[in-house]
């Protein structure tokens, strides 16, 4: 298989490591003509795992070029998916497979309604990695991705032809409900520690944000529950408290990027869900007072 990558992110070049170790071909799809020339002085990236350091040569090009794309995996922000992909739209065909990894939802869904002619996928990551330089990636952390098709969902020969890319990889034959229960986690954390600037760990230590978690964590419940989707087999704060507690030490991305002042991921988190519930006549007053407070923090 070949495959380009659009989001040369730590999820992408995780990926893109994958792929060349099974020995497959990989084509980094970068955004700008800077980020290919910096890529271009090596032609490779780094990833260490428990100080030791594997290096990884793969292509590189921009989305302009004009070879054909046989399987596209997008690992861009969600928020930034419909400009990657119709960035590359002129070099796909109705053969194309495409596999979305990210965070939030809407972006899957919107590709699959406007586009029925492409074999679109999914995944949920619990994957981690973080960059300390340029293309040199520290892996935080080994995790399993779920991945499953959005339509036709009787065929799983992409997860049969990626099983030995993963050991990790694990087969999702309802795919919707396994990005409902990343989405209800992310909307019980991401956004209390974007608003409190903390890790993941420091939400459980303070009454005041214990108590933001669990109503928001409420919430999520009524939604889901009034959309038929059975999310866990407890409460979504006892879940939502293990996460934290179990990445107590990490930085949410959504934290991490409202303090560089970029553009977050809230539209696709808690924005969705509250999108969702007025659909469902669901009230979410927790998460609406979060929502406006982190598009505040970001200028969104």
């Amino acid at each position: 298989m070949h495959w380009h990558i659009l989001g040369a992110g730590a999820i992408g070049l995780l990926w893109a490591a994958k792929l060349r170790t099974a020995g497959h071909q990989v084509t980094l799809i970068l955004r700008t003509q800077d980020k290919l020339s910096q890529y271009n002085e090596t032609g490779r990236f780094s990833i260490t795992h428990d100080d030791t350091i594997q290096w990884f040569d793969t292509q590189a090009q921009l989305a302009d070029c004009d070879d054909p794309i046989d399987y596209l995996l997008i690992t861009t922000k969600s928020f930034a998916v419909a400009d990657a992909f119709a960035s590359v739209k002129q070099r796909i065909s109705a053969g194309t497979k495409v596999l979305l990894l990210h965070n939030g939802m809407g972006p899957q869904q919107q590709l699959r309604d406007e586009h029925p002619e492409l074999e679109i996928w999914a995944g949920s990551t619990t994957d981690g990695a973080y960059f300390d330089q340029p293309f040199s990636l520290i892996r935080a952390g080994i995790g399993e991705t779920h991945i499953g098709r959005l339509s036709d969902s009787d065929n799983d020969c992409l997860f049969q032809e990626l099983q030995g890319v993963d050991h990790q990889l694990r087969y999702a034959a309802d795919i919707e409900t396994v990005l409902w229960r990343k989405l209800a986690i992310n909307c019980a954390i991401n956004p209390l520690t974007a608003l409190f600037n903390c890790r993941n760990g420091e939400l459980l230590k303070y009454d005041d944000r214990r108590a933001a978690m669990a109503q928001i964590c409420k919430e999520v419940d009524e939604v889901t529950s009034a959309l038929g989707i059975s999310l866990f087999d407890r409460k979504l704060m006892e879940e939502a408290w293990d996460v934290a507690e179990l990445t107590g030490n990490n930085h949410s991305s959504m934290q991490q990027d409202v303090c560089h002042n970029r553009p977050t991921e809230i539209e696709t988190i808690t924005g969705y869900l509250c999108r969702i519930a007025d659909q469902a006549g669901v009230a979410t007053p927790a998460n609406r007072l979060v929502l406006e407070a982190v598009r505040g923090l970001s200028g969104e």
